[in-house]
């Protein structure tokens, strides 16, 4: 088992498409079109995935950000999906100016 955590400063999250296209996959991509707390939701995303990347023991670049995918369940809790497994202790949290992610596989 390995554990993972990352935070972000949500400031730091840039919208741009550069950016959106090397962290999201397309299924991100289209939830995130809905959301009105875009930048926030970016950061959340971005932290889940470095922490997954951290308890699968990878580091970033081993794994592209893209093909790591942080959906929700029927619950609407969020998950992990990365190639034909699914991780599901993963959380998310966000207060004021930061976004932080623990994942447990």
């Amino acid at each position: 088992m390995g554990v993972g955590i990352d935070i972000v400063k949500i400031s730091r999250i840039k919208l741009n498409s550069r950016f959106l296209n090397f962290v999201l996959c397309n299924e991100e991509l289209e939830i995130l079109k809905n959301k009105t707390n875009k930048q926030e939701f970016v950061a959340g995303r971005f932290a889940a995935k470095e922490a997954f990347l951290k308890a699968n023991g990878a580091g970033l670049g081993k794994i592209a950000l893209k093909d790591i995918k942080v959906l929700y369940n029927n619950k609407g809790c969020p998950i992990i999906v990365h190639g034909d497994q699914i991780f599901e202790n993963i959380s998310i949290s966000h207060e004021k100016e930061y976004a932080i992610a623990i994942a447990i596989i």
